[in-house]
């Protein structure tokens, strides 16, 4: 599984399909984002990146991920 430890960079775009990857947000703790979209990862609507507590919960999304 591809772990971003020190924020998000290029390797959000090489998966040629939605995947699962793991996010660092300090403190040692981890949240799940899906990468290998589109626009290189899913967003919110405000923009931020979409975080999961769960891999279960971003591997979910990753399924119904329909490319527009």
């Amino acid at each position: 599984m591809i772990t971003f430890e020190n924020g998000l960079d290029h390797r959000a775009r090489e998966p040629s399909r939605p995947t699962v990857a793991r996010f660092h947000l300090g403190n040692g703790e981890y949240r799940f984002i899906v990468i290998g979209t589109a626009y290189g990862k899913l967003h919110t609507t405000s923009g931020d990146v979409r975080v999961w507590k769960s891999y279960s919960g971003a591997r979910r999304a990753a399924r119904n991920y329909v490319e527009l």
